[in-house]
């Protein structure tokens, strides 16, 4: 009997007509579509099995009932996720082979959870896994018609296949686990499964959900061949060689410093590279030189994609225009929620223009086909840890790409370890080559769980005449042990205005910002000439945000008289040149990454950048910020210029 997967209504005339997939035909769609998913990470054998018995558990009379509306049976009602399971476990309960046991139960796990990701173990300790592989619903009659798809000696032949990849990745996971004692070691080995698991995961999900989109909307969402890929990066090399010829031939310092960083990002991408740091000053053209390099990379290794992952909106708002433009708007995903807001608000478009293309785009933003994608770090670690089945489905997608993590050094303390195993696993398991990009680069591979940096990994060689070259400030100390209230800071801040002309205050709360905005709006209706004082924080919607920035930098260019106070949304990778910047204090990566605003194409030899302690503002909540606060001012004790006097 043939089984059916799914019923798609179509109109025929006047008539209402259901069109049919059965179950085989699915399953083997899905298994042709795993395969290519999975072939890049050497697992393809187990994944395949996974396509052929994820849905064995429609194979039967009450499920046909069901997908025809005949038997009143509800969604949900029918498991049809753990037969397969079940099946594989009962097929190798004899076999002596542990690989192949363990590689049955891993793509067991993945066949169980392809609708939802499932705890193994539940918080009393009971063995979930165990409970759904012991489940008989209508079992019997599943397995009897299990040979419709596949027979056992082949599923036989594809388990001994499954063993050795897995024993191959299984034996490389024990190599490249670097720890010092026995229980750092198993947590290492497990976290490494535990992506592997992810991963095969993720090919069966994505693999799935796009045939039976295919079948139910009647659509073919294809793959581009190795060739168009090729001719995409080419072309994608043209336009970067034509937008820096444009800086090459100028006179300035700052941008022949910047050609000079830029030119060797681009010879680095003629090395095998693993991970590696762009360890560039602020205003070094990072952006421009790690894209660079990741087109020239994906050139000459054949990668299949780079992903552009930022820490802030502000920095992906800035540079995802100038990176749209490089690789073209057929080959640019842009993947963020205020995508959303950008669509849905664009008045030159109908009602149904607007529809379609927030359609087409959610299906990308599933499927993360386009070969350069720029998202957020909160999609980045949804996509690797998130236990949402949508999130998961895109992590095959990082297979032999070149990932850009652009202002590395603000991942959370809490997530550094997590962090760095998954690169790790991306790195030596999926084929990535990923590029830490800072000024501040964290020391991540000194920790307990250390990532593993390239024997040679700065991208640039020896940078420290990159940061002679490029500075431009003077870090000052204001700090005092009493700190200074909202009032004495807008007074301050004032005094400095004056002398500089215009002026940028970074502070660490929203509160605070608020505080100093209103109480230097006042100061400044009593000034003769009176500045702009403009007010920054993440409360304003990113349109508005984006519109008070590029307003600062036409007021910068004319040289308006202008003071913005702003939350730390500006600090990193904001193209903004202030004459003087003021810091309220923090770590001194906070520091280093403000007065990367000041003074930032050199316009003069040296500005200042003034460190400041305010006295109420309330960081309680601001996890390590009072540590770093204390290590800035025993730093700034010892080795800043001491404070000037009047």
């Amino acid at each position: 009997m043939d089984h059916i997967a799914h019923i798609r209504i179509e109109c025929n005339k006047n008539n209402e007509v259901g069109v049919e997939e059965k179950v085989t035909e699915h399953s083997k769609k899905v298994a042709v579509l795993v395969d290519i998913y999975s072939s890049p990470f050497r697992m393809a054998s187990a994944a395949h099995i996974s396509a052929l018995l994820h849905d064995v558990g429609k194979l039967n009379y009450d499920f046909d009932g069901y997908i025809k509306h005949e038997n009143g049976i509800k969604r949900g009602e029918i498991d049809h996720s753990y037969a397969g399971a079940k099946y594989l476990l009962e097929l190798v309960s004899k076999d002596n082979n542990e690989y192949k046991i363990e590689v049955a139960r891993l793509i067991a796990r993945i066949i169980i959870s392809h609708h939802g990701l499932n705890d193994w173990y539940t918080r009393n300790n009971d063995d979930y896994f165990d409970y759904r592989c012991r489940k008989n619903e209508r079992y019997d009659e599943i397995k009897g018609n299990i040979g419709e798809l596949v027979s056992d000696s082949d599923l036989d032949e594809l388990l001994n296949k499954a063993a050795d990849e897995y024993r191959r990745i299984f034996k490389k996971m024990k190599e490249i686990c670097c720890a010092k004692d026995r229980k750092q070691y198993f947590t290492t080995l497990a976290f490494y499964h535990g992506l592997l698991e992810r991963l095969t995961e993720s090919c069966l999900i994505d693999a799935d959900r796009t045939a039976t989109a295919e079948f139910m909307d009647g659509i073919e969402i294809t793959e581009p061949s190795e060739d168009e890929i090729r001719r995409n990066w080419l072309d994608m090399k043209q336009r970067m060689d034509n937008k820096l010829r444009k800086f090459s031939g100028s006179d300035s310092l700052i941008s022949k410093l910047r050609m000079n960083i830029s030119d060797r990002c681009c010879a680095f991408a003629k090395n095998d590279v693993g991970i590696a740091q762009l360890i560039v000053p602020t205003g070094g053209g990072k952006t421009l030189s790690a894209l660079r390099f990741a087109i020239e990379y994906a050139v000459e290794h054949k990668k299949e994609r780079i992903f552009y992952i930022s820490p802030f909106m502000s920095i992906l708002e800035q540079n995802g225009d100038v990176i749209r433009e490089i690789a073209g708007d057929d080959n640019y995903l842009e993947h963020h929620s205020d995508m959303y807001c950008k669509i849905i608000d664009n008045k030159h478009k109908s009602k149904e223009e607007v529809a379609d293309e927030l359609e087409d785009y959610e299906l990308r933003c599933r499927h993360w086909d386009k070969q350069v994608i720029c998202t957020t770090m909160v999609q980045f670690f949804d996509t690797l840890f998130s236990s949402r089945t949508e999130a998961l489905r895109r992590m095959h997608r990082f297979t032999d790409s070149v990932i850009i993590i652009d202002e590395v050094q603000s991942i959370p303390i809490r997530c550094v370890y997590l962090f760095n195993l998954a690169m790790n696993f991306l790195s030596n398991f999926m084929g990535c080559t990923i590029v830490l990009c800072s000024a501040t680069q964290p020391t991540f591979e000194q920790c307990k769980y250390p990532i593993m940096l390239d024997k040679d990994s700065s991208m640039t060689g020896d940078y420290t005449k990159d940061f002679e070259d490029f500075k431009r400030t003077e870090v000052v100390s204001l700090l005092n042990n009493q700190g200074n209230t909202y009032e004495e800071a807008a007074v301050i801040c004032m005094d400095k205005y004056r002398e500089n002309g215009n002026l940028l205050f970074v502070v660490n709360t929203k509160t605070a910002a608020a505080e100093i905005f209103r109480n230097v709006t006042q100061l400044n209706d009593e000034e003769e000439i009176k500045a702009k004082v403009v007010h920054l924080s993440t409360n304003m919607c990113p349109a508005h945000r984006r519109k008070a920035i590029d307003d600062i930098r036409r007021m910068l260019d004319n040289n308006e008289r202008v003071i913005c106070i702003t939350t730390q949304l500006i600090e990193a990778g904001v193209d903004i040149s202030f004459k003087c910047v003021i810091r309220s204090s923090a770590g001194l990566d906070n520091i280093a990454q403000a007065a990367g605003r000041c003074n930032r194409n050199g316009e003069d030899d040296c500005r200042n950048v003034y460190i400041i302690k305010l006295k109420d503002e309330y960081i309680e909540k601001l996890g390590k910020l009072k540590e770093a606060q204390r290590q800035c001012g025993l730093i700034c004790l010892l080795y800043t210029s001491p404070s000037p006097r009047d």
